[in-house]
């Protein structure tokens, strides 16, 4: 694991030096936030009417100010501090690599290359390599909700032992009080964590059951602890959002902004000619080939590709790898534990490409970071299935083949960044 985060730094600190300033995904907005905080010494406040060039305004505001005595310490406005931000997005990164091995480990015990391998998809996806990269609260939001899966997990695992070891004592709380402040915490970084809450109260749902009849008083008391943790960390930004823009999120003054300013489906059908399931079509693809990587834009609105080739390759080997895991959950004899921690993982995921598909029903969003929060458990499930797949003998160099492919890649994707001559669109 050392070796992976060692590698991980090197590989992530050559993507922050050398892909120019600006470039990353809507890195410009993110750094004007940073600024507005070190010069108005307040939040700002989001205009609907007239959103660009601050069109991030409306964000939460927890990785903006843990990013703000980096910009004062590197001298504020300059390349010097925006450097010095995607360094400590680099750092915050480092811990979602930590954070899948220790996700793997609560998932599938006894798997010892799982572990690793897992973190080290996380490490060197091309995609994720440039989120963890570029000054945004991308990076943040994922921590915080690999985290709060991770300890939804290990809360499952104690409640199963605690039927079995000693039935007449309920589960304690504490857990469930770590996970609100995970969750409080992603709340107060990007609005899509909001989903994790329905998770753990998923979560309280599970380990509620018991042989000797469904403890409905714990269900009440931890799902009560989480919702009031994250109220408590997170309930005054909803209040001012509420109160500016009169909905929780903020989401009604973006979707109005952005009206007619960027691309709805209509327009994108209606200028490319397509009808819905090809516009359906053109989602799925993008964000599959976002998912390995694109980048950019590198010059005006042109965007950098792997070729083709590598595309299908990836897709192919996911889909194996997705075909394995639906073999293992089939064939391997999981605990209960297990089962309910897939359940959470899984519940996840599906909230998060619901909120996906909405989003891209209202602007061209086909962007595979917006669903990076699940990448951990992803990775995990992507390495047990190709594990399903293979003889013990060779699961291990297949795990390691893959993570030195996947290295491989990403320093061909920073190639693609910097190199005017890669395939532009």
């Amino acid at each position: 694991m050392r070796l992976i985060a060692v590698a991980y730094v090197v590989v992530a600190s050559l993507y922050a030096t050398s892909i120019p300033l600006g470039k990353g995904p809507d890195e410009s907005a993110h750094i004007r936030y940073v600024q507005f905080l070190a010069e108005n010494h307040r939040l700002p406040v989001f205009d609907p009417e007239n959103p660009d060039p601050d069109y991030e305004f409306h964000q939460p505001p927890l990785y903006y100010a843990l990013s703000l005595p980096c910009y004062l310490l590197a001298g504020g406005a300059g390349e010097t501090a925006q450097h010095a931000i995607r360094f400590f997005t680099l750092l915050i990164s480092l811990a979602l690599v930590y954070l899948t091995f220790g996700l793997a480990r609560v998932l599938c015990p006894g798997k010892p290359w799982v572990a690793p391998a897992g973190a080290g998809i996380v490490a060197f996806l091309p995609m994720q390599l440039s989120v963890a990269t570029s000054i945004g609260n991308d990076a943040l939001a994922e921590v915080l909700a690999a985290a709060a899966l991770l300890i939804l997990a290990a809360y499952l695992r104690t409640a199963a032992r605690q039927r079995s070891d000693a039935p007449e004592r309920p589960v304690g709380a504490g857990a469930m009080v770590a996970a609100g402040a995970a969750i409080g915490l992603a709340l107060l970084t990007k609005s899509v964590a909001a989903l994790l809450l329905p998770v753990a109260w998923l979560a309280a749902a599970l380990a509620a059951r018991h042989p000797d009849g469904y403890r409905w008083r714990q269900l009440l008391r931890d799902a009560a602890l989480a919702t009031i943790i994250v109220l408590a960390i997170a309930g005054w930004w909803l209040v001012r959002n509420r109160g500016l823009y009169g909905d929780l999120f903020a989401q009604r003054a973006f979707l109005e902004a952005f009206a007619g300013r960027r691309p709805s489906p209509q327009d994108f059908m209606s200028e490319y000619q397509v009808t819905v399931p090809e516009y359906v079509g053109q989602v799925i693809i993008w964000t599959l080939a976002s998912a390995t990587g694109v980048f950019g834009p590198v010059r005006g609105n042109r965007f950098a590709f792997f070729p083709f080739w590598v595309y299908f390759a990836t897709g192919a080997i996911a889909l194996v790898g997705l075909f394995g895991f639906a073999r293992y959950l089939s064939r391997v004899k999981l605990t209960h534990y297990q089962q309910e921690a897939w359940i959470v993982c899984g519940a996840f995921a599906a909230l998060l490409i619901a909120s996906f598909v909405r989003f891209n029903f209202s602007f061209f969003q086909a962007q595979a970071r917006y669903l990076f929060p699940a990448l951990p458990a992803a990775a995990v499930a992507f390495c047990l299935g190709l594990q399903q797949l293979v003889s013990e003998r060779w699961r291990a160099p297949v795990l390691f083949a893959a993570i030195s492919l996947l290295a491989l890649l990403a320093l061909i994707g920073l190639f693609a960044w910097i190199t005017p001559q890669f395939r532009l669109s």
